[in-house]
């Protein structure tokens, strides 16, 4: 079957209009990545604010991983380090 111009403009049309879509993604998705690096950012220098004044990072960095997570594995792992360690005479 031969494509008229009729055929061809809406063929180019539905192109203009998914490559108009797909650059709106692209664009988006750059412009969360820049957001997503300014905060990055951001943290760092929350965490260097932290142990200029005195502050252990890696606690910090542990005590926001488990705020995280839920409340009833935290335990459950908590009192099974606890059970460990007395069984190794560590307590």
């Amino acid at each position: 079957m031969k494509e008229t111009s009729e055929d061809q403009a809406v063929s180019d049309n539905a192109y203009g209009i998914a490559a108009g879509e797909l650059r709106q993604f692209i664009e988006q998705f750059e412009q969360l990545d820049a957001e997503k690096k300014e905060i990055a950012g951001q943290q760092k220098g929350v965490m260097s604010e932290a142990k200029a004044r005195g502050y252990n990072t890696k606690a910090i960095r542990m005590i926001i991983a488990l705020r995280k997570r839920d409340k009833d594995d935290v335990a459950e792992e908590e009192a099974i380090l606890e059970m460990y360690k007395a069984a190794l005479g560590m307590i």
